[in-house]
C-alpha cells in the first residue's frame, strides 16, 4: 500500500466501526444521549471526508441522499458537503487552464481569479471571451490521481467491513460504490459534461421556463469547460426569491415537474439537483448548472417506476409491492403484510393526512415479531434515481412546506399521456403472455385428441367452414379479452379462460 492508501485506511476504519456501531444501536440510552451521540459521530466523519479530499468529498455528496444508508443524525451532517466546498489556490489551477488552452491573457478579454464557486472535482471562474461573460469550469488540481487510489481505498475498507454490517445493507452500499466508481471519472471529464449538456439543451427545447448554458467547444477540454455564464438568485435563497417575487409555491411545482419530465420522457436525467446546482431568474425560470451527474433508464425499469407511480396515485398498495419487486428493489421473501401496511401509511403521508402514533407503534410491534432480513434493496439502475429523487423532493419541500408529490405525478400520467403508455405496454406484456399460452395449448392439442379418442367419445361431423368462422370467432373474442384486460382484469380473465376452452373445443370438432 502506498502512504496515501495507508493514511486513508487508519482514519477511515474507526468512522466505519461508529458507523456500524449507530446503525446496529436502539434507544435503550435517554433519547438526548443516543442522539447527541448519532450526531457527533456523523459530524465527525464529515470532517474526515472533507479531510481526505474530492474523492470522498463526492462519495459524501451521493450518500447525503441516502436515509436507507445513514441514520438522520449522519443525513443532517452530511448535507453540508452539498455546497460551499473551498476551492484550491489559483496558483495551482492556472497552470490547468495554461497547458489546456494557452495563456490566461492570450485567450480571454478578463479572468476574475476568485472562483464563484468551488465543487468538489472542480472550481469555476468568471471571465469574458470575444466580449461574451463566460463560466470557467476547471479541474481540482491532481483529481485523476487522486480518484484512483481513493477508490481502492474505499472498496478495500467495505470489503474489511462487510463482517460488520448486515447482508442487505452490504448490498446497497456496493451497489452506491460500484455505480459511483463507474461514473466519477466521467464526472471530472468536461468533454462528458459537455455531451451531457447539448443532450439535455435538445431535450428541453421549446419548454417553458427553463434555462440551461451553452457550452463554448473551441475553447473546452476534458479539464477545462467553458459556457455561458447566466446568474440568478440561488434557490436555497428564499430571502432573495421573496424579495424578487418570485413565487415559490408555482417554484417548486415547475421544478419537480421538469426533473420527472427528463425522468420519464427523456432518455437522460439530470441526477445532481442539490441547491448549488440549482437557480432562479428574475423572471421566474429555472436555471440548472453541473451537468457531471446524469442518468438514465431503460426500457424495463423505467416501465416499473410508471407502474410504481400508478400504484401511489391510485392508492393501491398491492400495485406498489409488484412494481418494487418488478424492479428488484424488494426481497420475493418479505413480509408482504407488513410492507402493505407500510405502503398504506405512505400513501396516507403523501396525500397529507398523518398516520397517528397508534398506527405507527403497531405497524414496528408487527415488522419486530417477523424474523426477516430488511427487504428492501437499491439496484444499480435505481442508484442515481434515488439521489435525484430525494434532493429533489428536499427543495421542493423547503419552498413549499405544504408541496405533494403525488399532485405532481398524477398530472404528468393523466395529463401527459404516460398512463396511456403504460397500459399500451402492460398490454403488449399480456399479449406476448397469452400467445404463449396458446401456443403451449395447442402442442397440447394432439396429445388431448388422442386421449379423447382413446375414451371413445363420439364426436359430431360439422360443416368445416362453420368450424373456420366459429375459430375466427372465438379468436376475435380471445383477442379483446386480451385487450380489455388492463381495464377490467377480473371480468376479462374469466373470459380469457372460457374463450380458450371453447376455442380448444372447437378445433377438436370433427
Amino acid at each position: 500500500m502506498r502512504g496515501r492508501e495507508l493514511r486513508a485506511l487508519f482514519i477511515l476504519y474507526p468512522v466505519f466501526r461508529r458507523y456500524s456501531r449507530d446503525r446496529r444501536s436502539t434507544r435503550r440510552e435517554k433519547d438526548g444521549d443516543w442522539n447527541y451521540r448519532r450526531q457527533r459521530n456523523g459530524e465527525h466523519a464529515v470532517k474526515v471526508f472533507i479531510k481526505l479530499g474530492p474523492t470522498f468529498i463526492k462519495l459524501g455528496q451521493v450518500i447525503s441522499a441516502r436515509p436507507d444508508l445513514l441514520p438522520k443524525e449522519y443525513l443532517a451532517a452530511f448535507e453540508k458537503l452539498q455546497d460551499n466546498v473551498p476551492p484550491s489556490d489559483f496558483a495551482k489551477v492556472k497552470p490547468i487552464i495554461e497547458r489546456n488552452l494557452g495563456k490566461i491573457e492570450e485567450v480571454f478579454d478578463s479572468f476574475n481569479e476568485d472562483a464563484i464557486s468551488g465543487a468538489s472535482l472542480g472550481q469555476v471562474y468568471r471571465a469574458v471571451y470575444h466580449g461574451e461573460e463566460v463560466a470557467v469550469k476547471v479541474n481540482r488540481p491532481g483529481v485523476r490521481e487522486n480518484l484512483k487510489v481513493d477508490l481502492l481505498v474505499i472498496k478495500r475498507l467495505l470489503k474489511i467491513g462487510k463482517r460488520f454490517i448486515e447482508n442487505f445493507l452490504y448490498f446497497s452500499i456496493n451497489n452506491v460504490i460500484e455505480d459511483f466508481s463507474s461514473r466519477i471519472f466521467d464526472e471530472a471529464n468536461y468533454i462528458k459534461e459537455a455531451e451531457n449538456i447539448n443532450r439535455i439543451r435538445k431535450n428541453i427545447s421549446g419548454r417553458e421556463d427553463v434555462v440551461i448554458p451553452h457550452v463554448i467547444p473551441e475553447v473546452s477540454t476534458d479539464e477545462v469547460m467553458v459556457m455561458s455564464y447566466i446568474s440568478g438568485i440561488k434557490i436555497s435563497d428564499f430571502e432573495g426569491l421573496r424579495q424578487g417575487k418570485i413565487d415559490m409555491k408555482r417554484l417548486a411545482w415547475k421544478l419537480d415537474l421538469l426533473f420527472m419530465r427528463m425522468l420519464l420522457r427523456d432518455d437522460i436525467f439530470h441526477a445532481d439537483p442539490h441547491p448549488g446546482n440549482i437557480s432562479v431568474t428574475g423572471d421566474g425560470k429555472i436555471i440548472l448548472y453541473d451537468f457531471g451527474m446524469v442518468g438514465s433508464l431503460d426500457k424495463k425499469t423505467r416501465f416499473q417506476l410508471l407502474s410504481l407511480y400508478d400504484g401511489l396515485v391510485s392508492e393501491d398498495p398491492d400495485a406498489i409491492i409488484d412494481a418494487l419487486l418488478g424492479l428488484n428493489a424488494l426481497s420475493p421473501a418479505a413480509n408482504r403484510g407488513v410492507i402493505r401496511q407500510s405502503m398504506s401509511m405512505i400513501i396516507a403521508g403523501m396525500q397529507g393526512k398523518n398516520p397517528n402514533e397508534m398506527e405507527i407503534r403497531e405497524l414496528l410491534e408487527i415488522a419486530n415479531g417477523v424474523i426477516f432480513e430488511f427487504p428492501f434493496k437499491l439496484p444499480r439502475p435505481l442508484v442515481l434515481y434515488m439521489r435525484m429523487s430525494s434532493l429533489l423532493e428536499g427543495i421542493c419541500m423547503q419552498l413549499d412546506p405544504d408541496f405533494q408529490f403525488v399532485k405532481v405525478l398524477r398530472e404528468m400520467l393523466y395529463n401527459e399521456g404516460l398512463l396511456q403508455e403504460l397500459y399500451r405496454s402492460q398490454l403488449e406484456i399480456m399479449a406476448g403472455k397469452a400467445v404463449k399460452a396458446i401456443e403451449k395449448g395447442m402442442d397440447a392439442i394432439p396429445l388431448l385428441k388422442r386421449q379423447l379418442e382413446d375414451l371413445s367419445i363420439p364426436v359430431q361431423h360439422k360443416d368445416s367452414s362453420r368450424r373456420v368462422s366459429a375459430s375466427i370467432f372465438l379468436g376475435s373474442i380471445l383477442l379483446a379479452s386480451v385487450i380489455f384486460y388492463a381495464r377490467f382484469p377480473l371480468y376479462s380473465r374469466i373470459s380469457i379462460i372460457l374463450d380458450l376452452i371453447a376455442f380448444v373445443a372447437v378445433i377438436l370438432k370433427k
